[in-house]
């Protein structure tokens, strides 16, 4: 029973990126149609490959890795793909304004096009408008204070879940034992 919240909450985790990517697609029309220069910023996600992903998500469920151990990964996996996009934005037609490499999200100037061959080509994951930027960043800084938060929460409901089975199974069967003979 206690596997069962891990994977769902590692699963929700891995599935951001995808719903990202999504959310980013329903995006494209307004983008090409708009008569904009390209000279404004948009917001654009990336994410590790789905393959690593996947690994990962194997070993975890296999029970090779703990869940700190997959998201700490995870993390290694999203920060390494925001590292590689950052470092190939010097060869294409736009540059990076601001980053948040740990969550995958970055705000670029550039053409239109270098920003759509990248989006086709898989570099990146979606395109947002660029006031988004500040939102999506401090909605991934919520998710990831929720997170720990979470993850304090479940560590201190075993600690209390061993110390309560340790000292006061004993105490309720001897409380229950009395109250049915009497």
């Amino acid at each position: 029973m206690t596997d069962l919240p891990t994977r769902r909450g590692f699963l929700a985790l891995t599935g951001t990126g995808a719903a990202a990517s999504l959310a980013g697609c329903s995006q494209l029309e307004s983008m090409t149609q708009s008569d904009d220069s390209g000279g404004d910023a948009v917001t654009v996600t990336v994410s590790p490959n789905q393959e690593d992903i996947a690994s990962l998500n194997d070993e975890f469920q296999s029970g090779n890795l703990t869940r700190q151990e997959a998201m700490a990964k995870q993390r290694k996996l999203v920060e390494q793909a925001g590292s590689e996009f950052a470092d190939s934005a010097s060869d294409r037609d736009f540059t990076i304004a601001d980053s948040e490499p740990q969550f995958g999200l970055f705000r670029v100037t550039g053409s239109d096009e270098a920003i759509m061959d990248a989006l086709r080509n898989g570099d990146i994951d979606g395109i947002y408008p660029g006031d988004q930027y500040e939102v999506f960043v401090q909605q991934q800084k919520q998710r990831q204070a929720m997170r720990e938060q979470q993850q304090q929460q479940q560590q201190q409901q075993e600690q209390d879940a061993g110390n309560e089975t340790n000292s006061s199974d004993g105490g309720n069967q001897t409380a229950a034992g009395n109250e049915t003979e009497n």
